[in-house]
């Protein structure tokens, strides 16, 4: 018998179908196959960054493209980037809460995954403290901060630089909200909810650079670590979240 003939197309079957899946907010099977790895090596590319940080390896690199983008002219991409820059502290907490319990209301799924990927915020922070990486110009001594005429400080932040916390927040809250949104509209408007989370994010990186509160590397790691705890907590199997219904806690107290 005559061997049957190979698909040239079924190697690319897979990663199709686990992109759908996402894209649907509806991770299966196929997607998990693939967000495990996905997470690992975002994590892995996170570490990466965080090396050349640690080791200093990107002064250069990021004194160029900071200059670069706070001298472009963004328009009116000046307000979102504003609105962006000041949702921080106590601010960005009260947003992130308010998100949580909205999705809580909207479906319990929903506010399930919104709840644990915030804890990328709290990894955020703990890196922080380990990394001790200071922001651009934090220190105006002409001795410990050679940059402070090329970069322009817009609106100073306290703290540690690396990685960025609006990146963080920003990544993992638009990708958690692309996810609980999309079972609920139609798979013709769902490229449209990732494309705006996408700029969503894009808008975030260049606010805090232009801002001059954070270096590229920095904001670069924040997306790497959101984006790496974002695949990692939908990879996690269904079972492990509630249902989005009242009988999941129905069904957990009879069995108590």
């Amino acid at each position: 018998m005559s061997a049957q003939p190979k698909d040239a197309s079924a190697p690319l079957a897979a990663p199709k179908q686990a992109a759908k899946e996402v894209i649907a907010g509806r991770p299966g099977p196929t997607a998990r196959r693939w967000l495990g790895p996905t997470a690992l090596v975002f994590f892995v590319l996170f570490a990466i960054d965080t090396y050349v940080v640690v080791n200093r390896l990107t002064l250069a690199e990021d004194l160029r493209t900071t200059i670069f983008i706070q001298q472009f002219n963004w328009g009116f991409l000046r307000y979102p980037m504003d609105w962006i820059n000041l949702s921080a502290g106590y601010w960005q907490v009260a947003l992130g809460l308010a998100a949580i319990v909205a999705m809580f209301i909207f479906e319990r799924r929903a506010g399930w995954l919104m709840l644990i990927g915030s804890i990328s915020s709290l990894l955020d922070n703990i890196i922080k403290i380990l990394v001790e990486r200071s922001r651009p110009c934090s220190d105006v001594s002409a001795a410990n901060c050679p940059t402070v005429d090329l970069v322009h400080i817009l609106q100073p932040a306290a703290g540690f630089s690396y990685p960025s916390g609006h990146a963080v927040f920003f990544t993992w809250m638009s990708f958690m909200l692309a996810v609980s949104i999309a079972p609920k509209i139609r798979p013709s408007f769902r490229p449209i909810l990732w494309i705006l989370a996408a700029i969503v994010i894009l808008l975030t990186c260049l606010a805090r650079v232009w801002a001059g509160d954070h270096w590229p590397s920095d904001v670069l790691g924040g997306v790497l670590l959101g984006i790496g705890w974002s695949a990692f907590v939908l990879w996690l199997p269904e079972r492990w979240l509630p249902s989005p219904s009242f009988k999941w806690f129905r069904g957990r107290r009879s069995a108590a």
